[in-house]
């Protein structure tokens, strides 16, 4: 019998899959992500990057570089086709959650 999926598709865009954090002194290291759009801006009347945080997830070091995701705030996530975003890690050192600060990436 095949087992139900922890979490049903929503519906919201996401991204999982490798990516890079670059620190604000330029350090570039290379992570994987799981990140969802938390809301579409077009539907949110008056809307401001400066007062709505869009996308969230988390970030995990994907090799062993001695750095602490929680030094990179705001860093800036970069995806392997280039786009990139403006976030805060909520956590560290390995393993974080992240706030997306501004457009999401992806979606």
């Amino acid at each position: 019998m095949p087992r139900e999926r922890f979490h049903k598709d929503d519906g919201r865009p996401r991204y999982v899959g490798p990516a890079a954090v670059v620190f604000p002194d330029g350090r570039e290291v290379a992570v994987t992500v799981s990140l969802v759009l938390r809301l579409d801006p077009a539907t949110v009347p008056d809307f401001s990057y400066d007062r709505n945080s869009t996308w969230a997830g988390s970030v995990t070091l994907a090799g062993d570089d001695d750095v602490d995701l929680f030094d990179a705030a705001p860093g800036i996530l970069r995806l392997p086709d280039g786009r990139e975003g403006e976030f805060m890690a909520t956590g560290g050192p390995r393993e974080s959650g992240c706030s997306g600060l501004g457009p999401a990436p992806f979606g």
